[in-house]
């Protein structure tokens, strides 16, 4: 019986390590710097936070209305608000921002005012840092770890990239002379920095696209483009990356040593959204009042996986692994298509005030409408 008892507890000792070592491996970030310590006062937090059927917001635009871990993050003309899928309120901060952003890495949130010189940081539940800039902000990114990164306007040159811990304490700086930044991205570990902008020269202008590390002065990798325009950075994890343009996408894997183009087709690009797991999503549409619109879903290589007809003119979509959530009209759209399914296409009716939705989990979304966010049942 002693021996029986031993070989038991020593099965529950592994399961118990196991489990440990996948939940360390899984949701490692969370033992980035402080984020354990704000990961234990978000869950406690969240304890006695009453559950809303609707939050009132008002007026908030699309791309201020998104995922923050597994919850939701938005911010509208006075208030930045954290909702969990219950529509619990776990942060509520006003602002006085007159055209206010907001960025999330899986831990925090960066908001900041463009075109002002404000922005404050925050965890789920508190936050961490309000500061002011002596320049505007152009744009901006905030990493799991300490470090998040500001794009400004300069006296001297075209605009400044900032990379600064949360508390405000200098970590990198470098000057562009010719070129105006766009977007600007920072990977998980707040070591690695990449933008896209406009670069003027003589007659010619031409889009690129630079990699920093920040305990390096040069960029690690430069790629000029001419017929496009890239508005969208983002990191898929600490070496990976896409850049989305008005005529054509790339990705750049381990920083840059390779890449992948995928030039767009000749209809107009409408709308796109990226997704950390897998990949992007690019709407297209052959008209001037861009209906009957078309998806594609790229993966992280930029190699096309899916085409979807909707039909439809679409308001927004979201990725989410192999799915997408558009909205159209006074419909919500799930769809999804691959390799070796046939597409599939569920819809639901909503006002037609919704502007976006965004998905809890397959049953679940968050809906923005006009000026209030609910929760709808897709069942």
């Amino acid at each position: 019986m002693k021996i029986k008892g031993k070989i038991i507890l020593h099965i529950l000792v592994f399961s118990l390590i196991s489990f440990l070592a996948v939940f360390v491996l899984i949701n490692k970030g969370i033992f980035y710097s402080n984020n354990f310590s704000n990961f234990i006062d978000d869950i406690k937090n969240r304890q006695n936070k009453p559950k809303n059927s609707t939050i009132d917001i008002g007026e908030v635009t699309p791309n201020n209305f998104i995922k923050f871990g597994d919850d939701l993050s938005v911010i509208s003309k006075s208030k930045f608000v954290v909702l969990s899928s219950k529509l619990q309120k776990l942060l509520e901060i006003n602002h006085n921002f007159q055209y206010p952003i907001v960025k999330n890495s899986n831990f925090k949130s960066l908001i900041f005012d463009s075109d002002g010189t404000n922005f404050m940081v925050t965890t789920k539940s508190k936050e961490l840092g309000n500061l002011s800039l002596e320049q505007k902000i152009i744009t901006g990114d905030i990493s799991d770890r300490d470090n998040l990164v500001l794009v400004t306007e300069s006296d001297e040159y075209c605009c400044e990239m900032k990379v600064s811990s949360v508390n405000g304490e200098d970590k990198y700086q470098y000057c562009f002379s010719k070129l105006y930044v766009s977007d600007v991205a920072i990977n998980d570990s707040g070591d690695k920095v990449a933008i896209c902008g406009i670069q003027s020269d003589g007659e010619k202008t031409k889009s690129v696209i630079q990699i920093f590390d920040i305990k390096s002065k040069s960029a690690l990798f430069i790629k000029e483009f001419e017929n496009n325009v890239f508005f969208s950075i983002d990191f898929f994890d600490d070496k990976n990356l896409v850049a989305i343009g008005d005529k054509l996408s790339i990705s750049m894997q381990n920083l840059g040593q390779k890449t992948k183009e995928f030039e767009y087709p000749k209809d107009s690009l409408c709308l796109s959204s990226f997704d950390k797991s897998s990949g992007i999503a690019l709407s297209f549409s052959s008209t001037h009042d861009e209906r009957n619109q078309y998806i594609v879903m790229l993966d992280k290589n930029c190699q096309q996986t899916a085409k979807i007809e909707t039909g439809k003119r679409l308001k927004s979509i979201v990725r989410e692994k192999n799915k997408v959530t558009a909205i159209s009209e006074s419909q919500l759209l799930i769809l999804s298509s691959g390799k070796f399914q046939k597409q599939k296409v569920h819809s639901k009716r909503v006002p037609i005030s919704c502007q976006k939705a965004i998905p809890i989990s397959n049953s679940k979304c968050f809906l923005l409408g006009s000026s209030e966010i609910s929760v709808i049942n897709l069942k």
